[in-house]
Order: C-alpha cells, then sequence, then structure tokens
C-alpha cells in the first residue's frame, strides 16, 4: 500500500524491445519491479537487463527492492523519457541475449502478461 491512504491504482504498461516483440504488463502501481519476469519475457539475461537505458538496482530475486512502478514512471516522465502509456510511448527493454541452449522451465508470467501481436 502507498503512504497516501489511497488504494493501490492497477496500470499497464507497455514494454517494447526493439529486435524481439511488443508486449504489455498489468501492475499495481505501488508494486516493486520484477525485472526477473521481465527479463524472461523476452528471453533476455536478467544481470544485462535495461529500462529505458536505466540499469535498475535488483536483489538476488530479480525483484528492485525499494523501486515501485509509480516512482520509476515518474522519473521516467521527468526526463521526458517513454512511461509505457501506450505502443507509441512503450519503455525501452535492452540487454544481451540470453545463451542458446539454456532451460527456461516453466514460467508462471503468462498469468502476468498480455502478449501484443499488432502486426509491427
Amino acid at each position: 500500500m502507498s503512504g497516501t491512504g489511497k488504494n493501490p491504482r492497477e496500470i499497464t504498461i507497455k514494454l517494447l524491445c526493439p529486435s524481439l516483440s511488443k508486449m504489455t504488463q498489468v501492475v499495481w502501481e505501488d508494486q516493486r519491479m520484477d525485472l526477473g519476469s521481465i527479463s524472461r519475457a523476452f528471453g533476455l539475461d536478467p544481470s544485462t537487463l535495461r529500462l529505458n537505458g536505466h540499469f535498475i538496482s535488483r536483489g538476488v530475486d530479480l525483484i528492485a527492492s525499494s523501486l515501485t512502478w509509480n516512482s520509476l514512471l515518474s522519473f521516467f516522465s521527468s526526463k521526458d523519457l517513454p512511461t509505457g502509456r501506450d505502443q507509441c510511448d512503450a519503455l525501452l527493454v535492452t540487454g544481451k541475449l540470453c545463451k542458446v541452449g539454456l532451460k527456461r522451465g516453466h514460467d508462471s508470467i503468462f498469468s502476468k502478461w498480455d502478449w501484443q501481436d499488432d502486426g509491427k
């Protein structure tokens, strides 16, 4: 819960990895960022993942322990960087591809992610 006394709001964030695909993530604005889910969804090495060119500090569980989506989007907005509001304003996801042959296991990301295929 946020410290403002308001109920947390669900937000939809558009993510774009230029060499792969577009996707949408639905999160709570005060939710800590799960960078592991993002890196797995795009097949990227989690240690190299960047959003809008920024490295986000994360714990061993690949979750940003002190950063919420709301605070990150506010930062990006103040710098006139994409905030993920729509396809034209998608957050830029970059990183090195995972090595071929690594097992990804059974990810539970399909319950969190709504894949977008708009033919682009």
